[in-house]
């Protein structure tokens, strides 16, 4: 079976289809980087089953390819909780090649996106390093936020920034 069939498969309105793309792609993680964007918009998926063998997937991929991070920073500012927390960590994962991606995460993490998708953004921009530092006053106005965790994932990204 050809990556694009389970694509299709990922995107089918079956849900037994669904649920078979998702699980051929959790036991085949190294051809998985190619779809990384599709695992995460199914991380929102309807289907419980669906979305917990992409989550289980995204678990265990490293960086996507580069020609992906566009579409993940789209994906990084949904409304779905899962599906943002989990594009902003493939940005993370891609370090200072995801450097574009700068002023969207900077803008995640002082928006009012939960908090868990702002300190993945923060995290984000820490893993991008000082290549990120056109995020340094988004990061600085949002030093002092609640809650303290949030407060730490800033700190520790502008750490990670300035040095």
């Amino acid at each position: 079976m050809h990556i694009s069939d389970l694509i299709d498969m990922l995107a089918s309105d079956d849900q037994a289809m669904r649920r078979r793309a998702a699980e051929l792609l959790s036991q085949n993680v190294d051809v998985a980087g190619d779809v990384a964007t599709a695992l995460v918009q199914h991380v929102g998926d309807n289907d419980r089953i669906v979305a917990e063998y992409c989550v289980a997937t995204l678990e265990e991929l490293g960086p996507p390819p580069a020609s992906q991070l566009d579409e993940l920073a789209n994906l990084a500012t949904a409304a779905e909780v899962d599906v943002a927390y989990w594009a902003v960590t493939l940005i993370g994962r891609c370090g200072v090649a995801a450097s574009e991606q700068t002023h969207t995460l900077g803008n995640l993490v002082v928006s009012d996106a939960a908090t868990i998708v702002r300190e993945r953004a923060a995290w984000a921009l820490g893993r991008i390093g000082p290549a990120a530092s056109a995020a340094v006053p988004q990061l600085e106005s949002a030093a002092g936020a609640t809650p303290e965790s949030l407060a730490r994932a800033v700190a520790k990204a502008l750490e990670a920034i300035k040095k």
